[in-house]
């Protein structure tokens, strides 16, 4: 994907030399900066799946599935935009942008006009690439409250030593049930769980 990688590198020069701390999602991390949007996109659908509670997952999901529409539209296909949009939607339930983006996907299917290009400014991925760079390594909201790791539970281990393990703290061991929804029963760990833990204490 040819648009993407100039403006990713870009940003890159503009972020500090420290950059983030290593979580759960750098494997996404790496592969949307590398410029591999599908693969970034089936990554974050996979953590999402995994952990559906998982607000940075959705987050950056989101904007992936909206520069792939248009970037779709752009490079003309628009039914792979239309298949990006329906996938985006759910995240975005009331999102003005999405219902533009479908608009001119139909267009582009229904009632395709080669001579007249779409609006340039319509499709600018700038704001979104953003978006997901701030999650990545930004100070907002995204960034901050989903920094985790995945911790595999081994066996006969318990949530005390696994607070000890992260933060050097036992008392901590709710913080991270509380990451973890799914836990009916914090004391009840199964070896093979995969956990969240979050990285800011």
């Amino acid at each position: 994907m040819p648009s993407l990688r100039p403006l990713l590198l870009a940003a890159l020069a503009a972020l500090p030399a420290a950059l983030a701390a290593q979580d759960a999602l750098d494997r996404g991390t790496t592969l949307f900066l590398a410029g591999r949007l599908d693969r970034a996109i089936d990554f974050f659908s996979g953590e999402l799946r995994q952990n559906p509670a998982d607000a940075r997952a959705k987050e950056i999901l989101g904007h992936c599935l909206v520069i792939k529409a248009k970037d779709s539209l752009r490079e003309g296909d628009p039914s792979a935009a239309k298949a990006a949009v329906r996938q985006a939607s759910p995240i975005y339930p009331d999102g003005g942008e999405l219902k533009t983006l479908s608009l001119l996907a139909e267009l582009e299917e229904n009632a395709p006009t080669p001579g007249v290009p779409l609006s340039t400014s319509t499709l600018s991925t700038e704001a979104d690439i953003a978006a997901v760079l701030d999650c990545f390594f930004g100070d907002g909201v995204c960034a901050k409250g989903g920094r985790y790791a995945v911790h595999i539970v081994r066996k006969g281990e318990t949530m005390a030593e696994i607070a000890i393990e992260y933060y050097g703290d036992m008392n901590l061991w709710e913080k991270i049930w509380a990451a973890n929804p799914q836990l009916s029963n914090p004391h009840r760990l199964e070896k093979g769980m995969r956990l969240l833990i979050p990285l800011e204490k």
